[in-house]
């Protein structure tokens, strides 16, 4: 249900050697963007009204946004000197990009933000209290492998070495968020809440206790992990529902 395969691309700068590796993952565990200079209380107002929550770039209300962390987890990065990479084909040690992508999507994507941050330097821990914007339904085509490649190399005929289709098709790309796990507190001590979309209808889980709520509350949860399903999945479950 879980399941998922991530596709790691490490690209030589000066040929364009490609090495690439597969590996399997039950959740993605995503960086916040950088600090747009917002409060929290501005941001979740900013994604209740201006934005409505569905918000496809932090640019457009300066805030974090979950598609803008995606964006960043799967854009290309310049290693450092530092982590040169041997080029097969060079036979020397040159700096590389490397560009994470999706290969397989599982059925139900979980994403966990990292708002735990350890600072051996330093020698300090913190939790980041920043607001992030999640849209309701999910578009997850622009972070598949074949998506990504296709940026890279634009279309073609003949595929490069590794470079098998998708294990995924557009049918299974979009998706809808059907559960949010928040947490209130500080690092030593704190409080996990899970707000649980059931039949077009949000509910609050805190320990012993369910109330319903409606979507705004959920909008302005302070997101930890969140939970979505296959759309196509989760609208043959309410059907279900609805017909029991």
């Amino acid at each position: 249900v879980f399941s998922g395969i991530l596709r790691s691309d490490v690209m030589c700068m000066a040929c364009g050697y490609t090495s690439t590796t597969y590996d399997p993952c039950i959740d993605i565990s995503l960086d916040l963007e950088p600090n747009q200079g917002g409060s929290t209380k501005i941001a979740a107002a900013a994604s209740n009204h201006s934005c409505n929550g569905e918000a496809d770039s932090s640019q457009n209300c300066g805030i974090s946004t979950l598609t803008g962390c995606l964006d960043r987890f799967t854009r290309a990065e310049k290693l450092g000197s530092n982590q040169k990479f041997f080029c097969q084909q060079c036979q020397v040690k040159q700096e590389t990009l490397k560009q994470m992508s999706i290969r397989k999507l599982p059925l139900v994507s979980c994403f966990h933000i990292k708002r735990f941050e350890h600072s051996s330097s330093k020698k300090m821990s913190r939790k980041v209290d920043r607001y992030l914007q999640f849209p309701f339904s999910l578009d997850m085509s622009p972070y598949l492998s074949s998506s990504i490649l296709r940026s890279r190399f634009g279309n073609r005929i003949f595929p490069f070495d590794g470079d098998e289709p998708d294990a995924s098709n557009d049918l299974c790309s979009e998706f809808e968020l059907f559960a949010v796990v928040t947490h209130s507190g500080k690092l030593d001590a704190g409080h996990y809440v899970t707000y649980l979309r059931l039949n077009d209808q949000w509910y609050k889980c805190d320990d012993s206790w369910v109330t319903q709520v409606d979507e705004n509350t959920v909008r302005a949860a302070q997101g930890y992990m969140m939970f979505y399903v296959q759309k196509m999945l989760y609208y043959k479950a309410t059907d279900k529902l609805v017909a029991s």
